[in-house]
């Protein structure tokens, strides 16, 4: 029997990884009670999570030599009745930078925290050349460890690898302990948290035109190596580990479609909800239902910004979740942080329509569509900000059919571009 080791374990993705590896029946271990634990649980090999990386040790008949050299384990194997620890983590993260083309050789590497994850990347970071390597966190305790105040001393550096958990589920939206800005000579940010799929940090590291990579490919690349210890068998085929991966970035992205008014979103987030299997959820139709009122209704016995107020209150419920189809209203792209929440899980498709051909058809229960002239103002006014957030654009002048096969492409361009 295997599982995963920890104390809390809702969200964790360990069990479907594992089934893709072969082994259905990977168990979740929530635990208060480490001692107690390891006194009455029958396994033949575990992974283990936080807080037990380091904890678990003195329980250990042996380690291995990454894993004693970082002081921290997250796979147990039970070999001739003894408990043997390893550390994959390594591993993972090595694979991670090979299959984002990160190089460390000979550059200045910043590692934000100093737990058992800041051990693993500091030793890997050193072993891979890296010119200087410093971790800034709010208690050093290391030499090579400075306080988070001491921002500037570092500032020149070119890769960022964040080990804390700031940004993590359900804390998404906590700011980051600092801001890229000053980062003039930055290449890349490495964060190892992976839900949401885009901490804010990486959000601000694509919008400086920063190459970014969160933690999942490190997460299935170290459970593949725990899977070789566990079977003793080191034929696991890479490839197999990859498509997991994509799978899991396919699956667990959101689409959020935007555009102009009649531009297709609705349409298109029907017909996108059934090719991937993934729920429907449309803004418009949602408020609507909620209220009881049409959304022109709304606009003409509440105003605008009690509208306004109600999008936020339902991006607010549904952009932390995954696997999902979002037909945003309009308008929404105009509200900056309701796009940047989107962003953490979502792919923002722009529908493209040609605004001439909106103005050409009638407009009826648009409250901000009263006649033609409306849909080019809109259309001047939001076109920039489509533009600006979009991920994928699409013009709107094919039968569906082609549009859907556009928007599939464009979709495995986009995870070739960012993802590998």
């Amino acid at each position: 029997m295997f599982g995963l080791l920890g104390k809390t374990l809702n969200y964790s993705l360990s069990p479907v990884i594992h089934a893709s590896l072969g082994d259905s029946n990977y168990q979740l271990w929530e635990s208060n009670d480490l001692e107690q634990f390891m006194k009455s649980c029958h396994f033949e090999g575990m992974n283990v999570t936080i807080p037990y990386k380091e904890a678990i040790i003195p329980y250990l008949d042996g380690i291995d030599g990454i894993a004693k050299t970082i002081g921290c384990v997250n796979t147990v194997v039970k070999r001739d009745g003894q408990l043997i620890g390893y550390n994959t983590d390594y591993y993972g993260l090595f694979k991670l930078l090979q299959y984002h083309k990160i190089e460390l050789k000979n550059k200045t590497v910043l590692i934000v925290g100093n737990g058992g994850a800041a051990k693993t990347a500091t030793l890997l970071a050193h072993n891979l050349g890296a010119k200087i390597v410093t971790k800034i966190c709010r208690k050093p305790r290391m030499d090579d460890e400075i306080f988070l105040t001491e921002i500037t001393q570092v500032i020149d550096y070119e890769i960022i690898i964040n080990t804390t958990p700031v940004g993590t589920y359900p804390h998404n939206d906590d700011s980051f302990l600092f801001s890229l800005l000053e980062f003039k000579k930055l290449e890349a940010v490495i964060d190892l948290v992976y839900n949401p799929l885009k901490t804010k940090l990486l959000i601000e590291a694509e919008s400086l035109n920063i190459k970014t990579a969160n933690g999942l490919y490190m997460l299935v690349m170290q459970a593949k190596a725990a899977r070789e210890l566990f079977t003793n068998d080191t034929n696991i085929d890479h490839q197999l580990a990859k498509k997991i991966y994509f799978d899991l970035l396919m699956s667990k992205y959101n689409l959020v479609l935007v555009g102009l008014p009649l531009s297709g979103k609705s349409l298109y987030a029907d017909l996108l909800s059934m090719r991937y299997q993934k729920k429907l959820i449309d803004t418009d139709a949602l408020i609507e239902q909620e209220e009881g009122m049409r959304i022109y209704e709304i606009f003409d016995k509440m105003g605008e910004p009690y509208f306004r107020n109600l999008e936020s209150m339902l991006v607010d419920r549904l952009y932390k979740t995954n696997s999902q189809v979002i037909s945003t209203g309009g308008g929404m792209i105009m509200n900056a942080d309701l796009m940047q929440k989107l962003k953490q899980n979502g792919i923002i498709i722009y529908l493209d329509k040609d605004y001439h051909r909106i103005m050409s058809v009638e407009i009826k229960n648009r409250p901000l569509i009263k006649k033609p002239e409306d849909v080019e103002k809109l259309a001047l006014i939001r076109r920039p900000y489509y533009e600006r957030y979009a991920d994928i654009q699409i013009l709107m002048n094919r039968r569906s059919d082609e549009i859907i096969l556009e928007i599939e492409e464009k979709l495995n361009d986009y995870f070739n571009r960012q993802w590998s």
